[in-house]
């Protein structure tokens, strides 16, 4: 990537993007208790932050799925709040590191 650093930006866009649409998603399914959506999503979101060395994000996504196995909407939704935060922390540290092109338009 050092010899791309634009792809290197638009990885890290993308990823935020991303993460914001999933983000959406998980608190849509939350309100409406729909568990095996939460879950799907987490997973979905762990392994693109994996990927990406997001491990934060990972992490937290690793205990909203197991929230949403054990059918626990009321904790699922704490961890949706909080895994919130912490994009916004990861979307700041982003920027302050690549610069501002890495956020992405629609934000």
């Amino acid at each position: 990537m050092a010899s791309d650093p634009e792809g290197f930006c638009e990885l890290y866009r993308d990823y935020l993007s991303d993460a914001e649409e999933s983000l959406k998603h998980l608190r849509v399914a939350c309100e409406n208790g729909r568990g095996d959506d939460v879950r799907a999503k987490a997973h979905y979101l762990k392994s693109s932050s994996l990927v990406l060395g997001i491990t934060a994000v990972a992490e937290l996504c690793k205990e909203l799925e197991d929230a949403a196995l054990l059918s626990n909407v009321s904790a699922a939704h704490v961890k949706v709040e909080r895994l919130s935060e912490l994009l916004r922390d990861v979307r700041v540290e982003l920027e302050k590191r690549l610069g501002p092109r890495v956020i992405p338009a629609a934000a």
